[in-house]
């Protein structure tokens, strides 16, 4: 993105041109067009089932600490794939890469049901790490293709497609979770039929993941090509750099990485410490079928509010940030006055405790309408800064790899019996921290144009390199 305007940016003219409806529409085949690419990612992610089994901390565990404990260590292998993932898939491919990582979460099932069934517990840090790996892999190739696949006039859209699709996951899982344990109204574990359905359905992954279309084979309404371009191992490693240290990937970094920071505590997919403290078993999996519709919310509210023509991309951009900015320090606000009376009152939640139960079950449902929302927003801020697959691969693996080290520092804080207060005030601090820098990049969208971040110099450098070895080496 262009810098030199220091202290007054001048708005560019007619800045939704670009997404205006289209004056021709080019044939699609279903099988090559965007919704059906995004609906294979998102299908892929369902099969993964991870978020349902998770949702109720490591299969239920009576304690939070050690599940806390197996997802730090998967987080952070996940961040350290979500960085290089951009680098892999330039080298083997979108749909090899793909079928690669909707294998990792079969083998961390398998470890939730030994360890329910025979204790294992060294199985299930094993399993949190591989799915760790795989996943991260898996954000570096869903990346790319939600946010450059879909033509812009409807990119919101499709964000809020792949969203409902990563989230129906949750929902189916839950229902089984929520049918299977509905009588156990104790602290504990689920039961082991549990775990036999879901690696059921986590085994049709892989067959979903050969559907994906190559980049270049995807069919757009607007007649554009999507290009995937294979590069040396120079060449990618300088592109990679230059995505990762660009001043507006770096200056949305503490935003990034406090994004899913809450995760331990209030819990993505309700594996937070505050479920498996207070709610019994029948109420985590109740939570685990209908707080996912939630996110599912988030993500089309968000959706259809930044494809709204009626507004100028800098009004979506800013007004979706400074929403989403207030609604997350509110929640938090919610959230210290309810943690102040469960550690009062010490209660076993159940979905008969009326008003406490109301208040908790409205807070997580709010939660993930907002974290969910606000991740759709960052994929669409990230969508507005270059139109190459492999950059967009390594910015949203940068994107997931920085709210993965985020995760990953939070529930290492939480895998020991820390003070429930110390994550509220690190989360709050965490949001404020963040917001100068990111709005330093917010009040550019849709003001000035970004510099599409290319990669061809590169090219043409080690072509001149090359050219000019070989002129060396002839005689005079």
């Amino acid at each position: 993105m262009k810098e030199s305007e220091a202290t007054t940016i001048p708005e560019l003219k007619n800045d939704a041109t670009s997404e205006q409806e289209l004056t021709y529409s080019y044939p699609v085949h279903w099988f090559r067009g965007t919704i059906f690419q995004i609906l294979v990612v998102g299908g892929v992610f369902f099969c993964g089932m991870y978020n349902a089994l998770s949702s109720l901390g490591a299969g239920g565990l009576a304690t939070p600490w050690y599940a806390n404990a197996t997802a730090a260590a998967g987080y952070v292998f996940m961040a350290f794939f979500c960085l290089i993932g951009g680098i892999i898939v330039g080298k083997i491919g979108v749909k090899a890469a793909l079928l690669i990582s909707s294998t990792g979460d079969i083998i961390y099932a398998g470890s939730l049901y030994l360890n329910s069934k025979n204790g294992t517990q060294w199985f299930l840090m094993f399993g949190s790490i591989i799915s760790g790996c795989t996943d991260g892999l898996m954000y570096t190739v869903e990346g790319p293709v939600i946010t450059s696949y879909p033509e812009p006039h409807r990119r919101g859209r499709m964000l809020a497609l792949w969203v409902f699709m990563r989230n129906a996951a949750p929902v189916i899982g839950g229902a089984i979770i929520f049918g299977l344990n509905s009588s156990l109204d104790s602290s504990g574990g689920v039961s082991l039929e549990t775990y036999l359905v879901i690696i059921g359905i986590m085994c049709a992954g892989p067959f979903i993941a050969t559907l994906l279309s190559h980049p270049e084979n995807v069919q757009r309404k607007d007649g554009v090509k999507i290009r995937m371009r294979m590069a040396g191992w120079r060449q990618t490693f300088n592109e990679w750099y230059q995505v990762v240290c660009s001043a507006n990937i770096l200056l949305l970094c503490p935003l990034f990485f406090t994004s899913w920071f809450y995760g331990s505590y209030i819990g993505y997919k309700n594996t937070g410490t505050l479920q498996t403290q207070y709610m019994n078993v029948r109420t985590r999996a109740l939570c685990a079928f209908t707080i996912p519709w939630g996110d599912i919310a988030g993500g089309f509210l968000i959706g259809y509010f930044l494809d709204n023509q009626r507004m100028s991309i800098k009004q979506r951009a800013r007004w979706s940030w400074i929403g989403l900015m207030i609604l997350n320090l509110a929640l938090w606000t919610w959230t210290a006055i309810v943690t102040k009376q469960l550690e009062d009152e010490q209660p076993v939640i159940d979905w008969t405790s009326g008003g406490l139960f109301g208040k908790t079950f409205i807070l997580f449902v709010l939660f993930d309408l907002a974290t969910m929302a606000t991740q759709t927003s960052l994929y669409w801020i990230i969508s507005q800064m270059s139109d190459d697959f492999i950059a967009l691969s390594y910015m949203t693996g940068t994107l997931r790899g920085v709210e993965c080290a985020g995760q990953a520092v939070a529930y290492g804080i939480k895998s020991s019996n820390t003070t429930d207060w110390l994550s509220i005030g690190m989360n709050v601090g965490l949001i404020i921290f963040s917001l100068p820098f990111a709005w330093i990049v917010i009040r550019k969208i849709g003001v000035v144009e970004f510099e599409k971040i290319s990669f061809s110099h590169f090219a043409h450098e080690e072509k001149t390199a090359d050219e000019k070895s070989i002129d060396e080496k002839e005689p005079a």
